[in-house]
């Protein structure tokens, strides 16, 4: 049975190496190496967001019950970032129980599920590669893919991802920018089948323009798009998104499962006919949210 074990290890197992970005993170970032290779992974372990007194919530935060379905729901934006073209990153879920040397009851804080949810260990996040490199901005940094930025933006705003931050993203050994989080995106439930889930566990709107801000944030990455108001990539992306099918959405969707808020009810039909109907609402928002000169909403909002 040892042998067999050794071998089960080996083959399919991850081991702790340490703790990363502590304090930085609502959950629990951990540095992980698969043992088959010797790879590094960055394991994410999402706590529940509806806990008492956490935040000062508006009336806008819905504390009905939590959401069980966060990873599903970022397994979802990594697979339809790809099938628009922006860069991506493998990902997968694996259970806690194949993490060795990491003791789960040792956590500070509840979790969602027992599961962990893997991005590769590369890069660094783009706040850290500016202050590296000394560049002033995104604009004249020597990253290739700049217009990522602008892309990421049309992206979020379509899969209601309004969660949104220039930490969020990490340049990779060759310069080039990539979207990495998307655990907070799309509907909760059929009583608010139009708001998207976002920061802080709000409720955002995709025709209020102070809550378009918050698909790309108040940093390096809104700061490039202010001065880049008419770039072709706008209308390039905006059209990509348009011509993304009902069946591969579907095809995106498979062996995913989505539930209404606290309750393991399905919305699989909610969250697909969410995302077609935002498809052609894209150009007004966003066209909307520039001429009112590029608002975010203020957290936590107003009662």
């Amino acid at each position: 049975m040892k042998i067999v074990k050794k071998i089960k290890s080996h083959f399919f197992n991850y081991t702790f190496i340490e703790h990363i970005a502590t304090g930085e993170s609502y959950n629990t970032n951990v540095k992980l190496q698969r043992n088959l290779d010797k790879s590094l992974w960055v394991g994410k372990i999402s706590r529940p967001l509806y806990l008492p007194n956490v935040n000062n919530r508006s009336e806008s935060y819905s504390s009905t019950g939590d959401l069980l379905d966060l990873n599903d729901r970022a397994l979802l934006g990594f697979r339809l970032a790809r099938s628009v073209g922006l860069n991506s990153l493998r990902v997968k879920i694996i259970p806690f129980k194949i993490v060795e040397e990491f003791d789960i009851n040792t956590l500070s804080h509840a979790r969602i599920d027992n599961y962990v949810f893997l991005t590769p260990f590369k890069g660094l996040s783009l706040p850290q590669y500016l202050a590296s490199k000394s560049f002033s901005s995104l604009e004249e940094s020597d990253i290739k893919n700049k217009e990522e930025a602008i892309r990421s933006f049309i992206f979020n705003l379509w899969i209601g991802n309004y969660d949104n931050k220039d930490k969020d993203y990490l340049v990779d050994n060759d310069s080039n920018l990539i979207s990495i989080d998307y655990h907070l995106l799309g509907p909760t439930s059929q009583d608010n089948k139009n708001l998207s889930l976002g920061a802080c566990g709000e409720m955002f709107d995709i025709d209020n323009s102070e809550d378009t801000g918050w698909c790309v944030g108040n940093g390096e990455l809104l700061n490039y798009i202010k001065n880049n108001p008419n770039h072709r990539c706008f209308d390039d992306t905006i059209n990509k998104i348009n011509s993304i099918s009902k069946r591969r959405i579907k095809l995106a969707m498979r062996d995913l499962h989505f539930y209404n808020q606290g309750t393991q009810q399905d919305i699989n039909r909610l969250f697909l006919n969410f995302l077609i109907e935002r498809q052609v609402k894209l150009k007004k928002t966003i066209k909307d949210w520039i001429k009112a000169d590029y608002p975010i909403a203020s957290l936590p909002k107003q009662k």
